[in-house]
C-alpha cells in the first residue's frame, strides 16, 4: 500500500496491510492512521483512482487479494497550523508546551507531524511562518483577526450581529459503538467508551512523561514489527495446507499500544472448513503442522524458538518481538454467533471460542483517543520497571489498557502527568473495582457467577471473562507497588 500526502508530489512511503473482506473502509483507515502515526483526520483510501466509501466493506469495494491501494493524507502546513490554533484557544503556550499538548491531543510527536507534511525546519521556525500565529521569546500566541470595515458597513453589520461568537474549541471524535448503552440498574460501574473532553492545556510538569513516550514508541519500530508479521502471515498462508478466510493481528502491535524493545504480537487465522467446536480433536495436529512449516521457511527472518504450545505456535524474533499464532474456525455472523456458541458450551470449553472475538477486542482498544493510548504505553513501561514475584502477580497488557480507558472516562485528565497519577490511584484500590462495559453486551448477558467476583474488570467484548479473575491474577502486589512507588524515581 502507498502512503501519500496530498500536498506532496512524491510518495512518502510504502507498506503492507492485511485486510479482512468484511472490514469497513473506515476501520481500515483507522488502523493505518494508528500504525503509521498519522495525526491528520482528513484521509482517503483510493483504489483504481476511486475514493472508497468508508461505510462499505473491503469486499463491497471490490478490493482483491494483493491489491495496491493509496492512502492519501490531506495534510498541509495550513492544516497543521489550524490544529495548533485550536490548541491555543485557551491561552498562550511556550513552543515546548505547545508541542507537548499536540502530542497529548493527537498521540503523535510534533516532529512526526512536521515530517508528514514534508517540513524539515524546526518547530519554532515553522510557527514563525504562520500568519495565524506569533512567537515572542519562545511564547506562542494566537493572532485573532479583527475585521476592519468602513463605518457604514459596520452599522449594517451591527444590526444583524449582536455579539461575536466565542472561538470554537476542538472536540475529540468519540469512537463508534456497536449498540446503544442500557441505563445501569445496579451499583456495578457500567461504562460506555466515549472520548474525554479536550485538554485545555498541557502542563509543563508533563514534559518528562511525553519525552519518555517519544523514546519508547516510534514509527520505525512499529513498521519493522509490522513487516515481520506480514512475512509470517505470508509463509503460513502460502506454504501450509490451511484454507485461510481472514487474518487479524492482535497483541500490543495489532492494537497500536506497543513500546520499543518490549512488545508482543498475536496473529489469529480464521479458517474455512474447520469444525466450530471440539477444538481438542483438530487443534493439536494443526499446531504441530504449522510449527513444522514455519521452522522450514522462516530461517532467514531472525526467528528462533518456534514451538507448539497448548493453544498456539510461539516464536521469538531476535531483539524485536514475541509472536503467538492462533487459529479459529470462521464464524460468518461474527460476534453474535461466537457468543451463542459460548452460551451452549461449559466453562471448560469456552476459552477456545474467546480467540474468535479478537477483531472486536482489537477495535475496542485501537479506537481509543490518541492521548489514552499514550497513557497505555507509559503504564506498560512503568510495569516493566518493577520487580514482580511471578506471572500471577504481574498485571497484563489487557488490565493496564482497560485501566487507562476507564480512568480517562471517569476522571478526564488534563495532561499525561494527571492521567498516570489517576491510573496508579486506581491500582491502589484495585480489589474494589467493579467495572462492566456496555459496548457489546448488556449487564444481563454477563455470566452470573462473575458478578460475585472481586475485583471485577469485565472483558469489553466477552461476557464470560473477568480480566481480573482472582484465579489468574493476584492484585495484592499491584496495589502494594502502586502505593509505595513513583512513576519517576
Amino acid at each position: 500500500m502507498n502512503l501519500k500526502v496530498a500536498s506532496q508530489a512524491k510518495i512518502s512511503s510504502n507498506f503492507e496491510l492485511t485486510m479482512n473482506a468484511e472490514d469497513t473502509i473506515r476501520s481500515v483507515k483507522e488502523r493505518i492512521a494508528a500504525s503509521q502515526l498519522i495525526a491528520f483526520p482528513d484521509q482517503d483510501l483510493v483504489f483504481n483512482e476511486k475514493v472508497l466509501d468508508e461505510t462499505k466493506t473491503v469486499m463491497e469495494c471490490g478490493v482483491s487479494d494483493m491489491a495496491c491501494l493509496d492512502f492519501v493524507i490531506k495534510a498541509t502546513e495550513e492544516s497543521l497550523a489550524q490544529q495548533l490554533c485550536e490548541l491555543l484557544q485557551a491561552r498562550d503556550l511556550s513552543s515546548d508546551e505547545l508541542g507537548l499538548l499536540y502530542c497529548y491531543k493527537h498521540g503523535v510527536n510534533i516532529s512526526q507531524a512536521l515530517k508528514t507534511i514534508g517540513c524539515t525546519e524546526k518547530f519554532p521556525d515553522f510557527i514563525r511562518k504562520q500568519k495565524q500565529l506569533s512567537i515572542d521569546n519562545g511564547r506562542v500566541s494566537l493572532i485573532r483577526n479583527e475585521v476592519k470595515s468602513k463605518p457604514e458597513e459596520s452599522k449594517k453589520k451591527a444590526a444583524v450581529v449582536e455579539q461575536p461568537k466565542p472561538p470554537k474549541e476542538p472536540q475529540p471524535v468519540a469512537p463508534r459503538q456497536p449498540r446503544e448503552e442500557a441505563k445501569p440498574k445496579t451499583p456495578v460501574n457500567i461504562v460506555k467508551t466515549i472520548a474525554p473532553e479536550p485538554a485545555v492545556s498541557e502542563s509543563l510538569d508533563s514534559q518528562e512523561y511525553l519525552d519518555l513516550h517519544n523514546m519508547i514508541s516510534g514509527r520505525s519500530f512499529n513498521s519493522k514489527v509490522a513487516q515481520i508479521l506480514n512475512d509470517i502471515v505470508d509463509v503460513v498462508t502460502e506454504k501450509s495446507f490451511l484454507n485461510v478466510a481472514s487474518v487479524v493481528k492482535s497483541g500490543s502491535v495489532g492494537k497500536g499500544t506497543a513500546i520499543n524493545g518490549v512488545t508482543d504480537a498475536e496473529v489469529v487465522f480464521f479458517l474455512k472448513g474447520v469444525p466450530p467446536c471440539q477444538h481438542s480433536k483438530w487443534l493439536p495436529a494443526l499446531l504441530k503442522a504449522v510449527a513444522g512449516v514455519l521452522t522450514e521457511h522462516l530461517t532467514d527472518h531472525n526467528v528462533e524458538g518456534i514451538e507448539k504450545t497448548e493453544d498456539s505456535v510461539h516464536m521469538k524474533v531476535k531483539g524485536c518481538v514475541e509472536v503467538d499464532l492462533r487459529f479459529s474456525p470462521e464464524f460468518e455472523d461474527g460476534h453474535k454467533e461466537v457468543i451463542q456458541a459460548m452460551t451452549q458450551q461449559g466453562p471448560k470449553f469456552r476459552k477456545h471460542f474467546d480467540i474468535a472475538l479478537v477483531k472486536e477486542k482489537v477495535q475496542f482498544i485501537s479506537k481509543q483517543p490518541g492521548q489514552v493510548k499514550v497513557t497505555m504505553r507509559l503504564l506498560k513501561w512503568w510495569r516493566d520497571q518493577q520487580q514482580w514475584s511471578s506471572p500471577l502477580t504481574t498485571p497484563s497488557d489487557d488490565i493496564l489498557e482497560l485501566l487507562a480507558v476507564y480512568s480517562a472516562l471517569t476522571t478526564k485528565p488534563r495532561d499525561q502527568r494527571t492521567a498516570i497519577a489517576n491510573a496508579i490511584s486506581l491500582m491502589t484500590k484495585f480489589e474494589e473495582l467493579r467495572i462492566v462495559w456496555s459496548n457489546y453486551y448488556e449487564k444481563e448477558d454477563i455470566w452470573s457467577p462473575l458478578l460475585q467476583q472481586r475485583p471485577l474488570l469485565m472483558d469489553p467484548v466477552n461476557p464470560f471473562v473477568n480480566v481480573a479473575n482472582p484465579q489468574s491474577f493476584d492484585c495484592s502486589e499491584l496495589m502494594a507497588t502502586a502505593k509505595t512507588t513513583h512513576f519517576f524515581w
